[in-house]
């Protein structure tokens, strides 16, 4: 929020602890800018119908306890034409490290697996998930992404490959947009190589 703020947005925040909305109210009196973060949830944003142009949501979705009502809450919120933009888990790609510790190969457990696998993390071995009450608890692959973005009625979507550019990045990054480029096989290759994911959806 803080720095869209700064690149000259109007900008609103919703975020479900109190600690986290007062830091962000310190980092706006320090900053010296206007924003606000209100209390509230992305199953059920404290919002009117149509109230934006750009909906983001950083490594949240993966945290939500429902992930089809936080879908229909961004879209509900936006302006006609107005994107819906989300990073999150890659259930494709092997690695979790930044989401729990000490289970090689992680992305690749079935879901209920991985569900059963967090709330046990959670309540019983916190530091594996970094001490969060709420663990990432969905991970996201093309087909199942995009059928839950289209049952929330967005009408266009587009995947992190479709976004980039084939010059972006370096190293690994570069060549798996450069073969992400070549077709559907080749973007399920560098979902594999590359953790995370990303998608624009569009209303």
């Amino acid at each position: 929020v803080a720095a869209c703020t700064q690149m000259g947005h109007v900008c609103r925040g919703i975020e479900p602890e109190t600690e986290a909305r007062d830091r962000a109210e310190k980092l706006a009196s320090t900053l010296s800018l206007t924003f606000e973060v209100v209390d509230g949830v992305a199953e059920s944003i404290p919002y009117e119908d149509s109230s934006f142009d750009v909906v983001l949501a950083n490594q949240v979705m993966e945290h939500v306890r429902d992930i089809d009502a936080a879908f229909l809450e961004a879209y509900r919120v936006l302006k006609p034409g107005g994107v819906f933009w989300f990073t999150g888990t890659n259930a494709l790609c092997p690695s979790a490290d930044t989401e729990i510790r000490g289970f090689p190969l992680f992305g690749w457990y079935p879901i209920k697996i991985k569900r059963r696998i967090m709330y046990w993390a959670r309540d019983s071995r916190p530091h594996l998930v970094n001490f969060t009450r709420s663990p990432a608890i969905n991970w996201f692959t093309p087909g199942a992404t995009r059928r839950l973005l289209a049952q929330a009625r967005f009408r266009e979507i587009h995947d992190r490959w479709d976004l980039r550019r084939a010059v972006a990045g370096g190293g690994v990054y570069g060549l798996a947009v450069r073969l992400a480029s070549l077709g559907r096989p080749t973007k399920v290759l560098a979902d594999i190589v590359i953790p995370g994911c990303a998608y624009a959806a569009i209303k």
